[in-house]
């Protein structure tokens, strides 16, 4: 019995030594350990992976750039994932054993963003990038931008398969703002809309580089309506979308709402204070953090604009029901 056991035993060892001893790099007969990376994007309000969606949904800038640096951070080489490859998310590296640092960055694209090329005398603390502005200002739609960085360590035997995460660096706001007199008609062009923040480039770390204003304006602005149950229109809105690079708490940032000519905005506030009132106390987590998880707001606005002049009544950020008597937050 003890020898059957043996002998039965024997083949499965032999598999496990064969497995072990599959790739090398010492060995000349033996293949070349492969090593594989595959970017997640878990860092947002549900913590599920939404990286290969993201990526592959947007219209354009489907691509990973994938900056590899040696243990000290001199750079080494470069690689564009984007196709199959990026579906997959299965990134093979021809690496050989040792210590290397990876920034990748997903999105960049030649409309939206500048970023450095680098050479073969730059460092990792040399990268940067920046957001395309026209006279400190941004209106059109950034497609969306991913960061990302870490230490990697290529065994001498053995494959592996490492996980890369990455966290989101675009901020999209969408303002709804609905007269509160019932029939009252409004027309796109009587607000002035606009987000101001002291963001607009980033380092190889994730962090601003310069604090230098950047006004942010509607990409998009327009009337939509509301119809009843008898397919009436019940009222109209005012629609609109702008965009930020990466929010930071405890910077200057401010949004503001202007009616027609009048001279001073109906809502002139804190951006990040307000985006941050909808942190609800169950989302166990700092502020930054949250401002960093979350990428979508939606601001609606109930407005009185009797006499040709407009006042907020409420705002609603995420569902979230903000009374400006409550906080000390509009003019």
């Amino acid at each position: 019995m003890k020898l059957y056991n043996t002998l039965r035993t024997l083949p499965l060892l032999a598999g496990m030594m064969l497995g072990a001893a599959s790739c090398d790099y010492i060995h000349e007969d033996l293949e070349p350990c492969d090593h594989f990376l595959h970017f997640s994007y878990t860092y947002n309000m549900k913590e599920a992976d939404a990286f290969v969606p993201e990526m592959t949904n947007q219209a354009t800038a489907k691509q990973v750039e994938l900056f590899i640096y040696d243990a000290e951070g001199k750079y080494l080489s470069s690689k564009t994932v984007s196709g199959a490859e990026l579906e997959a998310n299965q990134v093979k590296l021809d690496l050989q054993p040792g210590s290397y640092q990876l920034l990748a960055w997903a999105g960049l694209n030649e409309t939206d963003y500048t970023w450095t090329k680098p050479t073969a005398d730059s460092t990792i603390e040399d990268w940067q990038m920046a957001v395309k502005q026209t006279d400190g200002e941004v209106s059109r739609e950034l497609l969306g931008l991913f960061q990302g960085s870490m230490k990697l360590e290529i065994p001498s035997g053995g494959e592996t398969n490492t996980e890369f995460p990455m966290v989101k660096n675009t901020n999209k706001i969408r303002l709804v703002l609905i007269d509160a007199n019932s029939g009252t008609g409004l027309q796109a062009e009587d607000f002035t809309i606009s987000a101001t923040t002291q963001n607009g480039d980033l380092d190889s770390k994730n962090q601003p580089i310069s604090t230098e204003a950047l006004t942010w304006l509607p990409y998009y602005k327009g009337i939509e309506t509301v119809k009843d149950a008898n397919g009436q229109t019940a009222y109209q809105a005012v629609c609109a979308e702008l965009n930020t690079l990466r929010l930071l708490d405890g910077t200057e940032t401010s949004l503001r709402l202007s009616h027609r000519d009048e001279a001073e905005p109906f809502l002139d506030v804190n951006l990040t204070d307000l985006l941050l009132l909808t942190k609800m106390e169950s989302h166990d987590m700092e502020a930054q953090e949250y401002l960093d998880r979350q990428d979508e707001y939606v601001i609606m606005l109930y407005l009185d604009t009797t006499g040709g002049k407009a006042h907020c009544l409420e705002i609603v950020v995420n569902d979230w029901t903000i009374r400006l008597d409550d906080v000390n937050l509009g003019k």
